[in-house]
């Protein structure tokens, strides 16, 4: 991706800062819808989020899960279609802004949580976290994620993914 592209896209990403949605702070507890945002390129990650997303199930009802592939073919992982949806990168316009029309759904639909797992900042999940209606979006604490987060946690690479769900875990659940 060259400069000028991806200067563009964060443009576009931040013009979705000023969208409104009814912004409120959610208790898993209380939660009935979660939607969840990963970068699904990596097989062990999958699996990681295949197993977060069996554990919300306990908490609430619905639970869908979008996966980035940085990739021109999405690998045949074995999961419920039902729970999550992967797209790659033939499925982005210009500028890495996806166009299936479940994202749309997916981003149109005022879920009451948006758990963000994108440590590495990628462009087509950062478009549809920005966009997202839902009431309260969780994400990983960066200076990227500030304007467009409402809870933030902090964690690193290589505290890996499974440290910081345990993190998303405990903090909607004893706040």
């Amino acid at each position: 991706m060259n400069f000028i592209t991806k200067h563009i896209a964060n443009y576009q990403i931040k013009k979705l800062f000023t969208s409104p949605r009814n912004k409120q702070f959610v208790k898993l507890s209380d939660a009935k819808t979660i939607g969840i945002i990963f970068e699904a390129t990596n097989s062990e990650t999958f699996e990681t989020v295949k197993k977060f997303i069996a554990q919300l199930k306990e908490y609430t009802k619905n639970v869908h899960a979008i996966g980035y592939v940085d990739e021109k073919l999405t690998p045949n992982y074995s999961y419920i279609k039902t729970d999550i949806d992967l797209f790659n990168k033939k499925e982005l316009k210009s500028f890495y802004q996806p166009q299936s029309p479940y994202i749309k759904t997916f981003i149109e639909d005022e879920k009451d949580l948006l758990i963000d797992i994108n440590f590495d900042q990628k462009i087509p999940l950062r478009y549809i976290s920005a966009a997202s209606k839902a009431k309260c979006k969780v994400g990983i604490h960066v200076p990227e994620n500030e304007p467009m987060h409402d809870v933030l946690i902090a964690t690193t690479q290589e505290q890996g993914i499974g440290f910081y769900l345990q993190q998303v875990v405990k903090y909607l659940t004893t706040i």
